[in-house]
């Protein structure tokens, strides 16, 4: 096992070499697995509640557990929560941490909305690194309100510092940890991530409360809880610390509007990503419809399908889903969801799945879906082109709600989760919203239940467009 090396100021050095508790201690801070929770045994914040100074690791919550649980096994980490939960000042150790004792020339960066919160974000940092034990702390050779310098040794610089997050963001350097605090809550989430992204060398935790799921940190999480980021998805509810029962938070949550308990006080995903009415297929009849299926299944005798496809490349995904119209009710036998397909490879999926299940395959086609439908090696009367509009549209998504009110379509939860994520926080306006999945479901529920659709056969020419 490799020896662990540790930087020590030379004020330390004689009294560190005298003490074999200091030695083990600041060897076990040093591990890059268990570190940062013996780390913890020696940290001190500001209370913002009590306004006293407290050791944050002999008391940890529920949900800071959960939180170190995760650190310790991801390198980066999207911390969707409810208010109050100490994450925050959880990420203020870990950076803290890293730049004592992970290891030499660390360079944190923390992102928070406006300059004062970024700075406010650092001044944790040093105040807690100002409490440490005499021997543990190193020289500062630099600290303003937006910077902060240790010096592990000679050649050993370990620099923090705190930015505003805006779509002006200007990172000048790759950090080795990046803490994005409240990142839901920016201006433009987006654009500060294209911004930003590009530094992460290293760790980085995203840490924020919910803002409705148009936010494109909203579409993050679905996409990261779909393995389409390299984040590891953690969702902590507000029951996870102490004297917030369930019942405690049932109370509190009905002495405010709707949105506002929900996201201040949410018990699961579903409830920090709500923005009220505005979600038409969200609720509870949708969780009734996913337990109504019969799960993903090959095909059956005598059994009618319909084959759905929502075309999308490289930032969306192409989808199938295929229902099966025997069944009582309609249920989802197959899905695929492809993502980074080029159009030749989502054609030969077409091509693959169409024989495993009779009947029609319907291919949405607006823009690139119209060019694949044409090169399919099918015949020709059992495909057919979904083309949609703007008017055309809400339709199908109010039709989908209504079958999803009168529990006329089904699948299984867990067979199909990111389906089941898309319809939960789909909402209008849908501009930052994945919905790739919605969007097959719907055309294939559509075209089957809609007998004027059915009856316009779609050749794979360009002579005859179906409008819907």
């Amino acid at each position: 096992m490799p020896t662990l090396q540790v930087a020590i100021s030379a004020a330390a050095l004689q009294e560190i070499q005298a003490d074999p508790e200091k030695q083990r201690i600041l060897a076990a801070c040093a591990d890059p697995v268990t570190g940062f929770r013996e780390f913890l045994r020696h940290w001190w914040f500001l209370d913002q509640e009590s306004k006293k100074a407290k050791q944050l690791g002999e008391d940890l919550w529920d949900g800071q557990k959960l939180v170190i649980e995760a650190m310790a096994e991801h390198r980066w980490i999207y911390e969707l929560k409810a208010r109050k939960l100490g994450f925050t000042t959880l990420g203020v150790a870990f950076d803290a941490w890293v730049l004592r004792f992970r290891g030499p020339n660390e360079r944190v960066h923390l992102f928070s909305r406006r300059e004062d919160a970024a700075n406010e974000l650092l001044a944790a940092v040093k105040y807690g690194l100002d409490r440490l034990p005499r021997w543990m702390k190193l020289p500062v050779a630099v600290s303003k309100a937006n910077e902060i310098v240790l010096v592990g040794g000679e050649d050993d610089l370990r620099r923090a510092k705190a930015y505003p997050a805006d779509e002006e963001t200007a990172v000048e350097a790759t950090c080795t940890h990046g803490h994005v605090d409240e990142w839901q809550r920016m201006r433009n989430p987006q654009k500060v991530w294209q911004a930003i992204e590009p530094s992460m060398a290293g760790t980085c935790h995203i840490i924020t409360t919910g803002l409705g799921p148009a936010n494109f940190g909203s579409q993050f999480w679905v996409m990261t809880m779909n393995g389409d980021t390299d984040f590891h998805p953690l969702f902590v509810p507000a029951t996870a610390r102490p004297g917030r029962s369930y019942d405690w938070v049932m109370a509190k949550r009905k002495s405010m509007p709707e949105t506002d308990a929900r996201q201040e006080y949410p018990m699961s995903w579903e409830d920090a990503l709500f923005a009220g009415a505005d979600l038409p297929l969200a609720g509870e009849k949708l969780e009734t419809c996913g337990a109504l299926g019969d799960g993903l299944r090959d095909a059956e005798d005598g059994h009618e399908y319909v084959k759905s496809w929502d075309v999308g490349r490289h930032q969306d995904a192409a989808v199938c889903v295929v229902l099966d119209f025997t069944h009582e009710p309609p249920d989802v036998v197959h899905y695929r969801r492809l993502r980074g397909y080029t159009y030749p490879q989502i054609q030969a999926e077409m091509e693959a799945v169409h024989p495993l299940y009779p009947g029609t395959t319907v291919i949405e086609d607006n823009n690139a879906g119209e060019a694949v439908r044409e090169n399919l090696d099918l015949p020709d009367d059992e495909v057919y082109g979904y083309k949609t509009t703007g008017s055309s549209k809400p339709r199908l998504i109010k039709k989908l709600e209504v079958a999803l009110a009168n529990e006329d379509v089904g699948w299984v939860k867990d067979d199909v989760e990111q389906l089941h994520n898309e319809l939960a926080t789909y909402q209008i306006p849908d501009t930052n919203v994945v919905q790739d999945s919605v969007m097959a479901l719907g055309i294939g529920y559509d075209y089957w239940t809609n007998p004027n659709l059915k009856k316009k056969k779609r050749r794979k020419g360009r002579a005859r467009v179906l409008r819907v």
